[in-house]
C-alpha cells in the first residue's frame, strides 16, 4: 500500500508536469527536468502519506480485533486458586488413570 501510494502519486505529477509543460511551449529539457524533480517530490510525498494511512488502518484492525477477541494467548492464564491467594504454588497436572496427565490449554478447557 505505501509503494502503491508514491508510485502512483509520483506518476501522476509527472504526467500532469509533462503535459502542462507541452501546453506552455517549454523546451523538452526544461519539461523532462520539472517532471523529475515532481515525481521525486511527490513520490516522496506519496510514500509517507501511504504509511501513516497504512499505519491508521493497523491501529484501528486491532483495536477492532481487541474488541471482538478480549481474552488472548498472548496473557498468562492462572488458576483460580492462585488468583485469590498470591503465592501459592501450581499442582502438577493430574493423572487420568492410565498413566497420563491432563492437559490444561489456555483457554481453560481440558484436553485427555
Amino acid at each position: 500500500m505505501v509503494r502503491l501510494c508514491g508510485g502512483s502519486l509520483g506518476l501522476f505529477a509527472f504526467s500532469v508536469a509533462v503535459v502542462q509543460g507541452l501546453l506552455a511551449g517549454n523546451p523538452t529539457e526544461v519539461t523532462l527536468w520539472r517532471a523529475i524533480g515532481a515525481l521525486a517530490v511527490f513520490c516522496t510525498l506519496g510514500l509517507v502519506t501511504g504509511w501513516i494511512a497504512f499505519r491508521v488502518l493497523d491501529e484501528h484492525a486491532l483495536a477492532r480485533h481487541r474488541q471482538m477477541f478480549p481474552e488472548t494467548d498472548d496473557q498468562p492464564v492462572q488458576p483460580a486458586d492462585a488468583q485469590s491467594r498470591p503465592g501459592t504454588a501450581v499442582e502438577p497436572p493430574a493423572e487420568t488413570g492410565q498413566g497420563e496427565p491432563l492437559a490444561v490449554s489456555a483457554n481453560r478447557s481440558v484436553a485427555g
